[in-house]
């Protein structure tokens, strides 16, 4: 009998299998395990910080951009934290459900949140295989947890704990909405790069168009982008972008969202992009978008406390410009500025209007950034001025030209830059109509209808609107001498253009600006009264009690000069300026709405401010604006004033038509930087152009030109009578023939020597007489 071994001989695998390697990694293993589902019971547990409970997710609030619209219904721009519009899923076209689905989650009606399968794809295909078209492990429902609840670091495996976070919230998501409300909270949430967020932002952004007309080829292009903003931008590598967007196409077919044919044709397309950016520094008036945002919160703190945030609520808020007469204020802006630059710069040729003794340049130069940004290193000036003085390179991002400067020759060009500031206002209402506070806000954000420089001759109604309210007539006539008024102590204004001959009529020494006359009246009138009768129409700034005001030496701002003409146009009337008729929340809810004053404040006497109208209307049709008629040949029923100060370094025009009170005003951002001669400096050259412009863009509109047409009130045969005298007489037409023929002076002079002329002529006759008689009585003797 065959003795058998009872321990049969173990197979190589199973010594293997059992060996002290293979344990020790399977203890490994079952250690990383215990490691990892303590770390994800650590995780649900909070110690990483706490996932958001069922209540706030029901209640999720996304920061939603707050909308301005003008007085006819257009988009003006938003205000943000992040530029995102909140929009409902019926208004987000099908075709980006299909794009997202197909690319990004294509088992989304499937999982409850994580896919597993999806997560096996990843880790086989993506991963090991190297497949980058098949996308990523996350789901549409993890992908919006980490939009929602930004990822954050922990330590070296934040990533693992970032991920185990958003799948919780992923779960929870689902169970507390539908899949459609996932999908709309996703697109709503998702960044598109260029600070945009939501799919109804990147539509209007890149194609002009609401999310839900989108079609398959412009929704296959956005939804592309996710995978990387900058890379597959249409604007920035439309090809790279027409290629991501075909894969998004064939992903469509693949799963049954496009027949062959359709993905195709789509495939086949042009990319054709209507790009257009609204943000703070585009859209439609930007200045004016700082001043109403202001004005808002301003609004809703009053009644809402901090309960309504601007930035985050989705607030809808209406104004008061008109959009086509804001593009017709910017056009005309841009295009006298642009020609008025050019004239400034070849009238210096080169040259600093600055003496090197003022110091201007230095203090720009120590107020500019780069200047700061060094010192804030501890650099000496001299090191610093230095390094600004070393050539650098800009590109223009539109026109991708480069220019090399210096960043002192940077200072130096802002310096010389002129700057304006224009503002339009309905007189009737107060209505803001259009506001321009500079020539390009996204290089110089200084408005320049809120700021306040000297106001020149645009003052000046004030002091012809005293006089007449204390009853002075418009036909009153003044010498157009150079006068000392001592009670002035020794003030003695100089006209312009240093003529003093002849006599103005106070109607047309205003059409004329005379300085001399306006001087004469001041002190007829009383500075008290003029002081008084600005603050009545208008004027906030503080007004000093000095005689020079007559001649604007006062600082005042566009808005509140322009809106203190309002009341020769409306019978009297002073109305506040109007920015903001109504603001609603993001259901429609009004939070505000303007409601007119009643009654409103009269201020002048109606046929004060009839006279008034017609005394600025003078200043068009043959005074120091009579440009409008000759060179730039407006016929329409027109008034205004320009104005220039001392040195030229403001020019000023306020233009009034039947609708609307605009003003203007032209000038460098100091004083010291101007024109050297009134013939370039003045308010006529300068600001009258741009409103000339206006105008002329306003009739252009069938809509718009409302507010340039029809006429003024008519005078009454009274006024009429009042107004009937020339602007200018070499002599005073007041005075008697005597006074005319001699002079006031020369009166009792030229009498006497009259009467001894005609004393004379008396003995002469007599002494004729005498000789006569004499001949006749010796001559007959004689013979």
């Amino acid at each position: 009998m065959v003795a058998t071994n009872r321990y049969k001989k173990k197979s190589k695998f199973s010594r293997s299998w059992k060996g002290p390697a293979v344990k020790a990694l399977l203890n490994l293993l079952g250690a990383g395990f215990l490691l990892f589902a303590f770390l994800i019971f650590l995780i649900w547990a909070g110690f990483f910080g706490p996932l958001p409970s069922r209540e706030s997710l029901v209640h999720i609030r996304q920061n939603t951009a707050s909308e301005v619209y003008s007085l006819d219904g257009k988009l003006m721009g938003r205000y943000f934290i992040e530029n995102r519009l909140t929009i409902g899923n019926k208004n987000i076209s099908p075709h980006v459900i299909h794009a997202l689905v197909a690319t990004e989650d294509s088992r989304f009606f499937d999982h409850h949140g994580i896919d597993y399968i999806s997560l096996g794809r990843v880790l086989v295909r993506t991963i090991l295989l190297g497949e980058r078209s098949q996308g990523g492990g996350s789901t549409i429902s993890e992908q919006l947890a980490r939009n929602i609840f930004p990822r954050k670091g922990h330590f070296w495996g934040s990533l693992l704990v970032s991920k185990v976070k958003e799948a919780f919230i992923a779960a929870r998501l689902e169970k507390v909405y539908d899949k459609e409300q996932i999908l709309t909270l996703y697109l709503n949430t998702v960044p598109f790069g260029e600070d945009i967020y939501g799919i109804e932002i990147a539509s209007q952004r890149f194609f002009g168009k609401p999310a839900g007309a989108l079609n398959p080829a412009e929704a296959a292009t956005l939804v592309g982008m996710l995978a990387a903003n900058t890379a597959y931008s249409p604007r920035l590598h439309p090809e790279r972008s027409k290629k991501r967007r075909n894969i998004v196409l064939r992903r469509m077919k693949e799963h049954g969202f496009l027949t062959e044919e359709e993905m195709r044709n789509w495939q086949k397309s042009p990319l054709v992009l209507h790009y257009r950016r609204i943000d703070q520094n585009a859209g439609i008036a930007p200045y004016f978008r700082d001043i109403a945002r202001l004005e808002a919160e301003k609004i809703l703190k009053e009644k809402y406390g901090d309960t309504v945030n601007i930035l985050t609520d989705g607030l809808k808020i209406y104004t008061t410009i008109h959009s086509v007469l804001q593009q017709s204020a910017e056009q005309a802006v841009q295009k006298r500025m642009k020609v008025l630059q050019k004239e400034f710069d070849r009238h210096w040729q080169g040259r600093m209007p600055w003496p090197d003794s003022s110091g201007l340049f230095m203090h720009a130069v120590r107020n500019s950034s780069r200047y700061k940004y060094w010192h804030e290193k501890g650099l000496t000036e001299k090191a610093i001025l230095q390094k600004m003085s070393v050539p650098v390179t800009l590109t223009n991002d539109k026109t991708r030209q480069m220019t090399i400067y210096t960043p002192l020759d940077s200072v130096k060009q802002s310096l010389m830059t002129l700057h304006a500031g224009f503002m339009a206002e309905d007189p009737y209402s107060g209505f803001i109509l259009a506001w321009v506070g500079g020539i390009d806000h996204s290089r110089f954000q200084y408005d320049h209808v809120t700021a306040k420089r000297q106001a020149g001759s645009t003052f000046k109604p004030f002091v012809y609107a005293a006089a007449l309210e204390k009853g002075i007539s418009p036909c009153r006539f003044f010498s157009n001498d150079r006068r000392i008024f001592t009670e002035f102590d020794d003030w003695s204004p100089e006209n312009a253009e240093g003529e003093y001959n002849g006599f103005y009529s106070l109607k047309g020494a205003l059409a004329h600006s005379v300085n001399t006359v306006t001087a004469a009246v001041l002190e007829e009138v009383g500075v008290a009264r003029v002081v008084e009768m600005a603050e009545k129409l208008g004027i906030r700034s503080e007004i000093p009690a000095v005689p020079s005001i007559a001649l604007g030496t006062v600082s005042l701002s566009l808005l509140e000069l322009t809106n203190a003409y309002t009341p020769f146009v409306n019978g009297g009337k002073r109305k506040e300026p109007v920015s903001i008729l109504k603001i609603t929340d993001s259901h429609g809810g009004v939070l505000y709405e303007y409601h007119a004053e009643d009654p409103q404040t009269r201020v002048l006497d109606e046929d004060i401010s009839r006279m008034m109208l017609y005394m600025l209307r003078e200043v068009v049709d043959s005074g120091t604006a009579r440009s409008l008629r000759s060179v730039y040949h407006l016929q329409e029923d027109l008034a205004g004033k320009t104005g220039t100060t001392q040195n030229n370094a403001d020019g000023w025009f306020i233009g009034i038509t039947p609708g609307l009170v605009a003003g203007c005003w032209v000038g460098a951002e100091s004083p010291q930087v101007h024109f050297r001669t009134i013939t370039l400096g003045q308010g006529a050259h300068m600001a009258l152009p741009v409103f000339a412009g206006f105008v002329k863009n306003i009739n252009r509109d069938p809509q718009a030109r409302k507010y340039v047409r029809g006429s003024f009130p008519l005078l009454t045969a009274e006024d009429m009578k009042k107004l009937d005298c020339p602007d200018y007489s070499p002599v005073n037409p007041e005075e008697n023939f005597f006074k005319r023929l001699f002079g006031r002076k020369q009166l009792s002079d030229s009498l006497r020597q009259v009467k001894q002329k005609m004393r004379q002529e008396r003995q002469k006759i007599r002494r004729k007489k005498i000789r006569e008689t004499m001949q006749r009585l010796f001559g007959k003797k004689k013979r």
